[in-house]
């Protein structure tokens, strides 16, 4: 069977040697290497073409993202089986080919790897799970010795996209890698769940092994911070039905925002909400083919979650400074003092109703045409002034939220336990 492996490229010049002489020792006797430069201006793209012309390079214009640059360089695989591999990594002699023998069964539709630090005795992932119903991601070995401990073939309910493999089928039956999940975390657990659905099983395997540097595409805290949880929502939105969504999620993100809004997840938390609320009508239509009234529903408990988030935000702060907490009114009147940042409510649509403007009048005709190709284009039509309003909205939290966290050095010690990758 031929094999492509897929690395998508972003600035990866420093690990890209590393990466791509390990896989070229491969003794796999027929695979081809595509690498998917996502516009680096590190030098990464001409590296590649000049070192390693045996790697096939494509080139895009711009950062399409993990799941965007894995799109494209599925499109131009060759392979019956494809592999996608992260650029910070170094797989060991025997890799790939155990990853094709784990495929030959035909209920397994994705395989994942034993995944080490750099160190090569610290384990990073052996399969991963799905902390319910916060949407949390988890890795199974986390932090430990390698002692062998993890040595079995497990079915698990996600595997990790820096070193996954499946066959070509399997995206004709689920789909790419979904781009909504720009630009990276939990576009792999929701590939896996989606392979899950269709009733293929996810196996983890520790004969494949790789070294892994761990998120050295986004240096940035607050960045990992803002992808992570913009992600976690998105995933939990396509996974949780609306109903779960209501009923069991909003009131343990409640309890989750009072320790996790004591770190740096307050401001990306924010931002997570708000992009949820553009992303939920689409999501709740073309998954759930949910009910107008369930769509509102979910759309009023994200602005509270975000509402909600910004009194405790406050509160915490108040309290550092020994003054009083905000009202809810006053919290929702804070943007009025910003030039360019709207208030969240006075969306500029007629409609009765002060938060969802934006999306009433189409929903109403939606009820009726559910299925309609058209109605979901012309929703994505009216969602283009919420987009604008948002765009206001998260520069004023990425610049005025962040200056003041990183002054007040408020970091939570366990912050890195949120992000499994």
């Amino acid at each position: 069977m031929k094999v492509s492996v897929i690395i998508p490229v972003w600035n990866g010049r420093e690990h890209l040697p590393g990466c791509l002489d390990a896989l070229l020792a491969q003794d796999y006797p027929n695979f081809e290497i595509i690498a998917v430069d996502n516009a680096s201006v590190d030098g990464s793209a001409e590296l590649i073409a000049e070192k390693y012309p045996q790697v096939r390079l494509i080139r895009n214009i711009c950062n399409l993202g993990f799941a965007g640059g894995c799109n494209v360089g599925l499109k131009a695989a060759q392979g019956d089986v494809l592999v996608l591999l992260n650029q910070d990594t170094v797989v060991l002699p025997g890799w790939l080919l155990a990853l094709v023998e784990a495929l030959q069964k035909p209920e397994v539709g994705i395989v994942g790897c034993k995944i080490l630090y750099p160190d090569g005795k610290t384990i990073q992932h052996a399969g991963g799970w799905i902390e319910w119903p916060l949407g949390l991601a988890h890795h199974y070995g986390k932090g430990e010795l390698d002692q062998g401990q993890w040595d079995q073939h497990r079915e698990v309910e996600y595997v990790t996209g820096a070193a996954m493999a499946f066959r070509r089928h399997l995206i004709d039956q689920i789909g790419g890698m979904d781009e909504g999940f720009w630009p990276g975390y939990f576009e792999d657990a929701d590939f896996c769940f989606r392979a899950r659905e269709i009733g293929y099983k996810i196996l983890y395997i520790h004969e494949a092994v790789v070294l892994h540097k761990e998120t050295t595409s986004i240096s940035d805290p607050f960045k990992l911070s803002c992808a992570y949880q913009k992600g976690r929502l998105r995933f939990v939105l396509k996974h949780m039905s609306p109903y779960q969504f209501l009923g069991e999620f909003v009131d343990a993100e409640k309890s989750y925002q009072m320790s996790a809004l004591r770190g740096r997840e307050n401001g990306p938390l924010q931002i997570a909400y708000l992009e949820a609320m553009r992303n939920a009508p689409i999501i709740a239509v073309t998954r759930w083919r949910a009910h107008v009234q369930i769509i509102k529903a979910v759309l009023f408990s994200l602005q509270d979650l975000f509402e909600h988030s910004m009194m405790e935000s406050q509160r915490k702060l108040l309290e550092m400074i020994g003054q009083t907490e905000l009202s809810r009114d006053e919290i929702r009147s804070l943007g009025s003092s910003f030039p360019g940042f709207p208030p969240l409510q006075e969306f500029q649509f007629r409609s009765s109703f002060p938060i969802i403007g934006p999306f009433i009048s189409y929903l109403r005709r939606l009820f009726f045409s559910i299925s309609s190709e058209w109605a979901i284009r012309y929703l994505i039509q009216q969602q283009e002034a919420i987009n604008r309003q948002q765009e206001a909205i998260n520069r004023f939290l990425i610049e005025s939220i962040k200056l003041l966290y990183q002054q007040i050095s408020v970091i939570s010690p366990s912050d890195s336990d949120l992000h499994d990758h």
